[in-house]
Formats: structure tokens, C-alpha cells, sequence
């Protein structure tokens, strides 16, 4: 399932109609779902997850062209202007009727939180398989406790990493001074041609965030866990979906160097290995109920 059919998903029941491909971006539409990633490129919505979504009970829902989020706008050619981001992007001001965000403020009400990785659960939305991992991740299993095996697990970290944010960089050049973390992705020239498959001979697998914000949790945290591995994690979930006896958190450390002590220690304790890793990464089930009853507002014109 891609982000459109997630959004179908949750609208088409609200407004009980279907919502169909628009890709004349002149045309007048009910709905626009606007959104920004990272910095401008080409449009390609699977690969580099760039969203400008229109909607239009006759018509449809296309892909238009980037605009920065701290300067992007309603649009007065759609009835409803909703923004949505997953990642770490300010839902921006002005005259929206709805944001979803991993923003934990409500903004008058208009704003749900929904961050990135509950569209990656496939139980939550009905999708087959999680769209990064390409693997079943479902809610059930992450708030279950599992039985990992640290004999199995024969080397020491893996990292699958397309950014070179300068505060990640600096946690794998520490960490490997403990052992060779492998790296995978666009810095390494390398790929891996299953991510699932190679983390299955790592204790760890790298899961930094790009950025620290309350909120800002990305599927991320929750892939490296579904891998069997421990997640080696730097991020904050204030909503306290994450359960932190699952994860080994740099933010949890006063320093770099009390984070790579206490991996160190764990990387040669079996035990301690074993009772970190068999902990569900999921304290509690994500609830789509809020999303639900901020889109219900937004669109109750179009019922």
C-alpha cells in the first residue's frame, strides 16, 4: 500500500465517495493533500516520497511540484487543504482545515498526530507487506515479547543509511570503535538486496532519526526492531508508543560515550543481549481515532 491508497483509506469512508487521480493541477478539486520532504527533486512518490495529492470525485489525485513547508500555502483551487508530513517538517501556518503530522500540538484542533511508522504497520491499514522493510510488520507482533537467539547473531551492527547527517556520522564513527559497523545505502555505494535478510547476522541495527523532536518517530526504530536485532536508536516519543527497555537510546544518555560503553557492554553480555532484544518495541496500540476525528471536521462539507 503507497501513501495514496492510506489516504483513500481513511477518507473515502468519511465522505462516502471514491477518490480518483486528478493530474491537471489547474482544475478545481474537493480535496488537496499537500506535503514537503527534504530538499527539491524530482517527483517520484515510491522512491523519494514527495506528495502533492488532489482529489476529485470525478477526477482524481496527482503529484505536483515541491514547495518549501515553511512557505507553503492553501490552495484556493480545492475546497479542503489538507498538509500532511511524516517527516521532520513544521506543519506550516496559515488557513488549513487539517493537518496530520508527527507534531504533538493540536493547532485549534486542526492537527492529529500520525506519525511515519504507523503507515508502515500492515495490520493498521491493510497493506500486504511494510513498504520499506517489505516485510508483514504487524501491530499484534510489536506488542508482543519475542525470544531472540544472540548465538545466531554473529556479528555486530548494520547500518542502512541514504543521508549523511553530520550527528549520525559521528554516532557510526564512534561505534565503530567497538567493532566494523557495515554500512549499507546511498553513503556507502552499497545496497543490500534485502535489509531484512543481511540484519539477520547483526546484534544491532542502526536506527537514528534525522533529527531530534518530540514526535518525530520514522518507521525507522521499528524496522530495526522487526529485524530481530536490538535498534540502536536516537529519537524522542514523548506519546510513549516506543518502549525504551527495547531500545538502546543515545537521547537517554548524558553522552556519546556513555551510549557506546553500555552497546559495548551489551554486544559482549549474552544475557543482557537477550533480555533487551525479547522486550515488544510497543508499550501501546496505535489508535487512529484522532486522525479520524480531525478529517471528519475538515471534510464534513463534502458528505
Amino acid at each position: 500500500m503507497d501513501t495514496l491508497d492510506f489516504f483513500k483509506f481513511l477518507i473515502e469512508p468519511i465522505i462516502n465517495k471514491k477518490l480518483v487521480l486528478v493530474t491537471d493541477s489547474k482544475l478545481m478539486v474537493d480535496i488537496e493533500i499537500s506535503s514537503v520532504y527534504g530538499e527539491p527533486g524530482p517527483t517520484d512518490l515510491k522512491s523519494k516520497l514527495i506528495r502533492l495529492f488532489h482529489s476529485k470525485t470525478s477526477g482524481g489525485v496527482p503529484f505536483g511540484s515541491w514547495a518549501k513547508g515553511f512557505n507553503l500555502q492553501p490552495n484556493s483551487s480545492a475546497k479542503v487543504n489538507i498538509f500532511f508530513t511524516g517527516e521532520n517538517e513544521r506543519p506550516p501556518y496559515g488557513d488549513w482545515d487539517a493537518y496530520l503530522s508527527f507534531d504533538l500540538h493540536d493547532f485549534g484542533s486542526k492537527n492529529a498526530y500520525l506519525p511515519l511508522w504507523w503507515i508502515t504497520c500492515t495490520d493498521l491499514a491493510g497493506q500486504k507487506n511494510a513498504p520499506y522493510l517489505d516485510e508483514v510488520i504487524t501491530v499484534e507482533s510489536l506488542l508482543k515479547s519475542r525470544k531472540p537467539s544472540f548465538k545466531t547473531r554473529k556479528k555486530f551492527c548494520v547500518a542502512f543509511i541514504g543521508k549523511a547527517y553530520p550527528f549520525r556520522m559521528q554516532a557510526l564513527s564512534a561505534l565503530s570503535e567497538i567493532q566494523k559497523v557495515e554500512v549499507f545505502g546511498a553513503i556507502a555505494r552499497k545496497d543490500a538486496k534485502s535489509k531484512f535478510k543481511e540484519s539477520q547476522n547483526y546484534k544491532f541495527v542502526f536506527a537514528f532519526e534525522n533529527d531530534l523532536y518530540p514526535g518525530y518517530v520514522t518507521e525507522k526504530v521499528i524496522e530495526a526492531w522487526a529485524t530481530g536485532a536490538i535498534p540502536l536508536y536516537w529519537g524522542s516519543d514523548p506519546a510513549n508508543y516506543i518502549n525504551p527497555k527495547a531500545v538502546i537510546n543515545l537521547a537517554d544518555f548524558d553522552s556519546m560515550m556513555e551510549f557506546v560503553d553500555f552497546v559495548k557492554e551489551v554486544n559482549a553480555n549474552s544475557k543482557l543481549w537477550e533480555e533487551i532484544a525479547s522486550q515488544p518495541i510497543l508499550l501501546k496500540r496505535p489508535d487512529l481515532s484522532d486522525v479520524n476525528r480531525v478529517l471528519q471536521k475538515a471534510l464534513a462539507g463534502l458528505k
